[in-house]
């Protein structure tokens, strides 16, 4: 059982805002962007309090955030059977949803209502009997972490909810299961200190306190007796007193909460780390628990945020969903990073979220290239924390441009918040840029020129009886056997010839400038840069191999200039097109 997806309305940033949720859930974004928001939103929505003013994006509006529960019919077990009753008329295809709302700022708690869908009626039906305990069984009050919080207040000291909490509480288990004799000896302990408190053995100042305040009130209301009754604590009530010292290398034990924000914060991840080891042993026989963390990676180092996130992982496989906001990469890379959600803020100010990359699968299955696709996408770190994507098909591209845009712009790619992205192959660039514009990005590429005559035809990019295109494919034809280059079936140079096929393009552009020229431009509204003299080497003026490319970066970084490129106009050009 989990939440499948969560809609926030007029929730501050999020005016109107929809997350599609999984079990493990990265959320990244720019500071400001909503990510905090997001996740109070989703807390708001499982543990009701009271909204002020500023939680309201339009005062005169009501705050809803809505949630879609599915797996609850396996879950029902876990209900008295007359909540049961109460919840199985609105459970439909396996789901339940369910709408927190607040109509105004500041009203009495009693007025915030726990709508729930009535897929029978097609309308909401609020506050039904008995619904909003069936939620708090089901999902427990979340564990939400805030980035600024007292972590001292999570592990320092019990909580019922807590990461400390649920720590003890998953031992005492432990204890019941595996250590019995241990729990009968503090049973009898506790007993015999009920026997002093209240029992035949009490005593003797605690009798003679209840027989004096029985005379005294007996002055008053003759016929009245006092009775001084101390509860005795059970072993729960003990444990729920439990707090966290740390002690140093000296062996100094000090409270959790003097030690510094840092060894705080550490210690809270730690805590976090062995209650997933605590899970994965076994889960109890209870509702999913919302673990919400906001910037888990703060003050640790990057070997211990990959620790960190194969903890949460291991949660989020327990009866635990994992919801986070991050700024590292470490935390969305690879097979997390089609399933991250991308929070961006709007025009207007508004919070928004980018369709999941995972979610645009569907356009890969039509490709006969998918995996090199994804594998592009999910090797690019950086991806997820841009605002633009450059895709390159080459190596130099991917060596050299980054300092070069340096060179040219006077600034660097990720503090212009672009992303370059290396493709796979010229055949990858075309499907890259349609997955990036379905998920709400704006790609450019910058390819070779034989990106146009193999493939922007069939991508629908250039019409397939381009006079240009036939214009230079008539110069192969006529010129294969005069320069030393062989030609496919489909008349395009290929391997065989004293000259390679990307040799024969750069010919070909020194030939016929006005055409390649011409098919430049029409490249560009597609949003792609073509080399116009057929590859980037021939404009740095550099053979294609690694001592070529390095020693044209020394030398660029030495005189911090492309200066010495053979066509330093054009990569200028280029560079502030990006």
């Amino acid at each position: 059982m989990r939440l499948d997806s969560v809609n926030i309305n007029n929730f501050c940033s999020c005016l109107s805002v929809s997350i599609a949720l999984s079990d493990f859930n990265p959320i990244v974004g720019y500071n400001n962007s909503g990510k905090s928001n997001i996740l109070r939103a989703i807390n708001w929505l499982l543990k009701k309090s009271v909204l002020t003013k500023h939680h309201f994006h339009a005062p005169a509006d009501p705050i809803m955030v809505e949630g879609v529960i599915s797996g609850i019919t396996a879950a029902l077990p876990l209900l008295p059977t007359n909540q049961q009753a109460q919840v199985l008329p609105f459970i439909d295809n396996d789901k339940l949803i369910i709408r927190r709302r607040q109509d105004q700022p500041n009203c009495s708690a009693k007025d915030i209502k726990l709508d729930v869908f009535n897929p029978t009626t097609g309308s909401w039906a609020s506050n039904p009997t008995g619904i909003d305990n069936a939620i708090g069984v089901l999902f427990p009050e979340p564990i939400y972490i805030e980035a600024m919080d007292d972590a001292a207040d999570d592990v320092g000291k019990f909580g019922t909810r807590n990461t400390i909490g649920l720590l003890l509480k998953y031992t005492l288990e432990q204890i019941r299961t595996h250590n019995a004799a241990a729990v009968t000896t503090v049973q009898q302990a506790l007993q015999n200190v009920g026997d002093l408190l209240n029992g035949p053995n009490r005593i003797d100042q605690l009798a003679s306190l209840e027989t004096q305040a029985t005379t005294a009130l007996g002055a008053f209301f003759p016929g009245l007796s006092v009775h001084l009754k101390i509860e005795t604590p059970e072993l729960d009530e003990l444990v729920k007193g439990a707090t966290l010292d740390l002690s140093d290398a000296a062996g100094t034990q000090r409270p959790f909460a003097s030690y510094g924000h840092g060894a705080q914060r550490t210690v809270q991840m730690a805590m976090i780390q062995l209650l997933a080891q605590q899970a994965s042993q076994g889960q109890p026989a209870a509702g999913t628990v919302i673990l919400l963390i906001d910037e888990p990676e703060l003050y640790l180092h990057p070997q211990a945020v990959e620790i960190l996130k194969e903890s949460l992982q291991v949660l989020s496989r327990a009866n635990f969903q994992v919801i986070f906001s991050t700024h590292s990469p470490l935390f969305a890379a690879k097979e997390e990073a089609l399933n991250t959600s991308v929070v961006y803020k709007t025009a207007t100010g508004e919070t928004a979220i980018r369709q999941k990359l995972a979610s645009a699968a569907t356009l890969f299955t039509a490709h006969p290239h998918q995996a090199s696709v994804i594998f592009s996408l999910q090797n690019s770190t950086f991806l997820l924390f841009s605002e633009r994507v450059v895709l390159v098909e080459g190596k130099t591209e991917e060596m050299l441009l980054p300092d070069m845009y340096r060179v040219v712009r006077g600034t660097s790619l990720g503090r212009d918040k672009v992303c370059m992205v290396s493709a796979t192959g010229s055949s990858s660039i075309s499907p890259l840029m349609k997955v990036l514009r379905a998920v709400g990005f704006a790609p450019k590429a910058i390819v070779d020129l034989d990106f146009v005559f193999r493939h922007a035809a069939s991508d629908g990019l250039i019409v397939q009886n381009d006079p240009d295109i036939a214009a230079c494919m008539t110069w192969f034809a006529g010129n294969a056997a005069i320069v030393g280059f062989v030609l496919d079936a489909s008349g395009l140079p290929m391997k065989g010839g004293a000259l390679s096929a990307e040799e024969a393009f750069v010919a070909m552009a020194g030939n016929m400038y006005l055409a390649v020229q011409n098919l430049q431009a029409k490249m560009l509204p597609h949003e792609i840069w073509i080399w116009g003299k057929g590859a980037i080497e021939a404009h740095l003026g550099i053979q294609k191999n690694d001592p070529a490319r390095i020693s044209f970066l020394s030398t660029m970084t030495a005189s911090n200039n492309l200066h010495h490129a053979t066509d330093a106009a054009e990569l200028q050009s280029a560079l502030s097109w990006i």
